[in-house]
């Protein structure tokens, strides 16, 4: 692999969002179908290496004091369940940085809005993982916003085939959920594909 670009130097960035033990696997808030996504996110992550883009990983991560255990189960609390899954923690070692958050916002993860920061060359940022309707649109939807204010011509790809959302019968159907969260996120400046090939 060719030596890595600094984080300056990057034309693209590609994040992976919450595809922890926690929401993939086990725990109060897992759902296992969310990893059937992973064979569509595994050649994204390839292709951003091969062009050697930057890749970030973002994990969920609380303490028993977090205050958003207040409106979920407790969830990823900065053990086991905030790992990345196997199959796709065998990237890792090539990310540029790893975030943890503590809320449903990878933007206000520590360390984040700096990191943005010093992309001054960053054309691309494509968002993959789960889930859809929270994680995924809160994190796209506030990286719209905050880089329109520091006035940095970025576009934001979402490719629908690698992200999900989860599905509890009667009150969270995924189908609604996913195509709620398009809906909002198109009208907020966000490029939806249905996969990658469409824009590479």
């Amino acid at each position: 692999m060719k030596e890595r670009k600094e984080i300056k130097d990057l034309t693209e960035a590609l994040f992976l969002i919450d595809m922890n033990v926690g929401f993939c696997e086990e725990g109060n808030l897992a759902d296992p179908t969310i990893k059937n996504i992973v064979p569509n996110i595994i050649p994204i992550i390839r292709t951003t290496l091969e062009k050697n883009e930057g890749f970030f990983v973002v994990n969920d991560s609380h303490s028993k004091d977090s205050v958003e255990l207040k409106r979920f189960a407790n969830h990823c609390m900065g053990d086991k369940e905030s790992r990345t899954i196997k199959e796709l923690a065998i990237y890792e070692k090539y990310a540029h940085k790893m975030f943890l958050k503590n809320s449903t916002c990878a933007l206000f993860a520590p360390g984040m809005m700096e990191t943005l920061m010093e992309m001054a060359n960053l054309k691309r940022i494509i968002i993959v993982g789960c889930c859809t309707d929270i994680c995924i649109q809160n994190f796209a939807l506030a990286l719209r916003n905050f880089l329109d204010e520091l006035n940095m011509d970025v576009e934001i790809i979402v490719p629908k085939n690698a992200v999900e959302t989860y599905d509890i019968p009667e009150i969270h159907d995924r189908k609604k959920y996913n195509e709620r969260a398009y809906s909002v996120m198109n009208d907020g400046g966000i490029k939806l594909v249905k996969t990658m090939k469409e824009v590479d």
